[in-house]
């Protein structure tokens, strides 16, 4: 009994670490997704949870809003499935230059834009992307 509790443990953490995304929470995406103000991409993405393994993160998009409108977006999402905002949001992403290590360099680029996130019991739980949830993407909740 405690030899098959060991391997679906280790095979569910083994799932968690392939896709970290479906292993993230509210908390988890505020902090790595939404401020209230402008951000520096420099200072914001040399923070540890940008970091994995000592290599930097590729991109980030950092919402500019406050939490309850980005929460809002899911309000009526009882399970778990991808949603396109009904309105756009001011969005900065952060894209690394060269470096893998950190500190890295990164440059900023701002637009305005819908955004399609995962939310899960009425919570945003991740982002997918900038722009439109895709047909497939909306119907089977697909990171």
């Amino acid at each position: 009994m405690c030899l098959k509790t060991s391997v679906f443990l280790i095979i569910g953490v083994v799932l968690c670490l392939s896709h970290l995304s479906s292993c993230q929470n509210w908390e988890t995406f505020k902090s790595k997704h939404i401020r209230d103000s402008p951000i520096n991409c420099d200072s914001a993405m040399n923070n540890s949870i940008f970091i994995i393994q000592n290599r930097c993160k590729r991109l980030n998009t950092f919402i500019i809003s406050d939490p309850d409108t980005v929460q809002a977006i899911c309000s009526r999402v009882p399970g778990r499935s991808n949603v396109t905002s009904p309105t756009s949001f001011q969005l900065i992403n952060c894209i690394r230059n060269s470096d893998i290590t950190p500190p890295c360099p990164y440059t900023s680029s701002d637009e305005n834009s819908v955004i399609c996130i995962t939310c899960e019991r009425t919570l945003p739980v991740h982002f997918v992307k900038v722009g439109k949830c895709s047909a497939a993407e909306q119907k089977h909740g697909l990171l």
